[in-house]
């Protein structure tokens, strides 16, 4: 079972949920409505604890290649909440396997609106069978999305608004790049661009991000990790695998628990952040604290058998076509490290991609600077993926907002409310839809009542080898 339910709150899992269920709602599409729509395979009503909505999962036919749309399909899933036909319709993207299923995303409270999450091409069991990796690219996933949009317009005839964090925000920019009517605005959360295998903009920006005194402390956590504590987290991270099923043959346990302490000052910036430096142990603490923080801010268990099996698809794409950034963000742990680029060839999912030399990347950043429109990009000032910020340039109708201080959670909830009263104005006039109070309705998606998936450190590990031989 995949293991992506709770936000990790400070430095302990919580985990949160709604009440309540679609039952009694005014029904105006049915199962017979949804199935008869074209490309759709089969499609389910199942229960769902969100107020305010029927939960339908749909299964959309996809040819695997759509320059050769009579070869071999597969089957894409996607989770419709349905509110009414006339409503919004939010077209999410996480960028991975559809973890959303029935949760509200932020947009969709705001604008009162419907919502699809569409599982990402090959990622979970929307996957080919055997897959062709060279069909993984971003301008087939566009073209899937643009079927499964053509067709949910014959029946929700409300205003479209595309979004996505991170590899989600990603996706639905490259959406907008294809197929850039198909939608009335975009709102990209923490979406980072690169251009290149090894980015070099990313080292220098998380050499001074947050104040000095908490990356140093960070900074002193993972050393003491990975020359003093070794051992005792192996034989920790051992303990947890035997309570809890975790394997680890892909990438043994060893390299793990390496590759996760080597990560563990992106994560820190990335998902906790200036607000959590008082709650981080001290450098003489416990094994057990050292664990705990470890395990909570980078798991050495996010590299075990199935979470590496998950981002398969993920590796495959950074290598080929999204680039990455450049390693040195941990420069001053090599001296510590005790594993080499073999130890992380378990994580590969197939043989190394040819990078495409950064003509994708380059191309939607053109894109975006010179034709974009009607896009308003959310930021975290202090996460490290905000090095690799989209360049708005001449787009128009447009804003980049940036949360003082934000972490990979930004949300328009958690901008200053100037900025937030800009981005909820654009959102108004793409819609012609009043807001459902502002603040109020997207607090609670700011919470994060998902937790959004961690790459492997060991895929960290393996991409530096990777640059490397090239």
């Amino acid at each position: 079972m995949i293991r992506w339910v709770a936000l990790l709150a400070g430095f302990g899992a919580v985990l949160t949920g709604g009440a309540g269920c679609g039952d009694n709602l005014p029904r105006q599409v049915d199962v017979p409505t949804l199935a008869a729509l074209p490309g759709v395979h089969d499609v389910t009503e199942q229960p769902t604890q969100t107020p305010g909505f029927h939960y339908f999962v749909l299964h959309f036919t996809q040819p695997v290649d759509h320059d050769d749309p009579t070869g071999a399909t597969f089957l894409q899933e996607v989770s419709l909440l349905h509110r009414d036909t006339t409503s919004p319709m939010i077209v999410h993207t996480s960028g991975y396997w559809d973890y959303y299923l029935d949760h509200e995303v932020e947009l969709t409270s705001l604008l009162a609106g419907n919502q699809i999450s569409i599982e990402h091409r090959y990622f979970a069991g929307s996957r080919p069978q055997p897959p062709d990796w060279s069909k993984l690219t971003i301008k087939q996933m566009a073209q899937d999305e643009h079927a499964i949009v053509t067709a949910l317009k014959q029946v929700y005839v409300g205003p479209y608004i595309s979004t996505g964090g991170s590899k989600g925000g990603m996706t639905a920019i490259f959406y907008r790049r294809f197929f850039p009517d198909d939608v009335d605005g975009t709102v990209p959360y923490v979406a980072p661009i690169s251009f290149s295998v090894s980015d070099p903009r990313y080292p220098p920006f998380i050499a001074q991000v947050g104040t000095s005194a908490c990356r140093q402390h960070v900074r002193d956590l993972a050393v003491e990790m990975l020359s003093n504590r070794r051992a005792a987290l192996e034989a920790l991270t051992e303990q947890q695998a035997t309570q809890k099923n975790f394997a680890y043959t892909r990438v043994l346990l060893g390299p793990s628990v390496e590759s996760a302490i080597v990560s563990f000052e992106w994560s820190f910036w990335q998902y906790y952040g200036v607000t959590q430096c008082a709650s981080l142990p001290a450098v003489d603490a416990t094994d057990a604290a050292l664990f705990g923080v470890l395990d909570t801010v980078s798991p050495p268990s996010d590299n075990d058998d199935e979470q590496t099996g998950l981002f398969d698809a993920y590796y495959y794409q950074a290598f080929f076509q999204l680039g990455y950034p450049a390693d040195g963000t941990a420069a001053y742990l090599l001296a510590f490290e005790s594993y080499s680029d073999a130890d992380y060839a378990g994580s590969f999912p197939t043989a190394e991609p040819a990078y495409d030399g950064g003509v994708a990347m380059d191309d939607i950043a053109n894109f975006v600077a010179t034709q974009g429109d009607r896009f308003v990009f959310v930021y975290g000032q202090w996460d490290p993926w905000s090095a690799g910020a989209f360049d708005l340039g001449g787009a128009t109708d447009s804003l980049e907002l940036v949360q003082a201080q934000g972490t990979h959670n930004s949300h328009l909830a958690t901008l200053a409310a100037a900025d937030e009263q800009a981005a909820l104005a654009k959102l108004s006039a793409w819609t012609g839809r009043a807001l459902v109070v502002p603040m109020v309705a997207s607090a609670r998606i700011a919470d994060r009542p998902l937790r959004e998936p961690h790459v492997p450190p060991a895929y960290r590990r393996a991409l530096r080898g990777m640059r490397r031989s090239h």
